[in-house]
């Protein structure tokens, strides 16, 4: 969550925990809220009426905001749904994720292959693969050919075009042990 929403969040609760005790202090005594909102509302009727007013349009809405966001956004896929005129297909992210390790391992000297899966829609894929460079080499070359394998291994298995982002470590910088597939 970025660091913008957090702030929005964070002013939007206090502003509302604030609304919510000061409507339960208006109808049950609780004590020095009470006592401090009932002070308050004896310095200026008008001022307490604006800023009741201000914190109800403010919690409105967000509540609308909220609410539409939550109505028009995307949810989450958790796995990839093919269909087709023979019938329906659903392949798991786990499964996915297993075979993009698998084809990475057979075909790279790499170690401790980490791979996540998001399901862009009903024909991309995003691929995030981070993996060890047992051979110290080029990293960059070895990155654009780990890249390629993947591409080539989703199209040749799913069928589809996928968007590859690789992260190499070289072993001497790793801080894991070495996992074998």
């Amino acid at each position: 969550m970025s660091r913008t929403s957090k702030t929005l969040l964070s002013l939007m609760a206090v502003i509302t925990l604030i609304q919510a005790l000061w409507f339960v202090a208006l109808e049950v005594y609780i004590p020095y809220v009470t006592d401090f909102f009932n002070s308050v509302k004896t310095m200026d009727e008008n001022f307490i009426e604006v800023m009741a007013i201000v914190f109800a349009v403010v919690v409105a809405l967000f509540a609308l905001v909220m609410l539409i966001v939550a109505l028009t956004s995307r949810s989450s896929e958790r796995d990839l749904k093919l269909k087709d005129g023979k019938g329906n297909l659903t392949v798991p992210k786990k499964a996915m994720e297993k075979i993009i390790d698998k084809s990475i391992v057979n075909n790279h000297q790499v170690g401790n292959v980490q791979t996540k899966v998001k399901v862009r829609g009903r024909d991309r894929l995003q691929v995030r693969v981070q993996v060890e460079d047992l051979t110290d080499s080029n990293y960059g070359v070895n990155a654009k050919d780990i890249q390629q394998t993947v591409q080539d291994n989703v199209q040749r298995h799913l069928g589809m075009k996928s968007n590859v982002k690789v992260q190499i470590i070289p072993r001497e910088r790793s801080t894991k042990s070495l996992k074998v597939i």
